[in-house]
């Protein structure tokens, strides 16, 4: 009877499809912390998407999954020309970053649009490889 069992629970796990998280997730937020209105969506790579009410120039959460991608955050919408002194972003945001659940820490809550793009990944061997040739 035990086997029964373990073969109908190996059996279920072959049947059940996997669900994989699409790559580019990111949290928005208008408070710290995921508080306040929050949005959670899949944005497509390599592509500006302009930050709409609430979100724009009022977020404190940017928190992007934890795949192998980061998302430039501007300060100006896309197409935009950057006028700041320090700068139109605040540089790439992974799921690593600090600050992501509070963008106020480091004043940089005002958030217009942003890019994400996959991050470039080394296997070991690749690594080992090339230290040979």
């Amino acid at each position: 009877m035990k086997s029964f069992a373990v073969l109908a629970a190996a059996t279920l796990a072959i049947a059940s499809p996997i669900a994989k998280r699409n790559i580019g997730g990111l949290l928005l937020c208008t408070g710290a912390n995921s508080t306040g209105t929050c949005d959670y969506s899949v944005y497509p790579l390599d592509t500006c998407v302009n930050i709409t009410t609430p979100f724009s120039g009022n977020t404190n959460t940017f928190a992007p999954d934890g795949e192998a991608f980061a998302c430039y955050p501007y300060g100006m919408p896309c197409g935009g020309i950057c006028t700041s002194p320090e700068g139109c972003t605040l540089g790439a945001i992974d799921f690593d970053y600090e600050y992501k659940y509070n963008l106020s820490a480091v004043s940089w809550q005002g958030v217009a649009s942003f890019r994400c793009f996959a991050k470039e990944t080394t296997t070991v061997v690749e690594e080992v490889g090339k230290r040979s040739e």
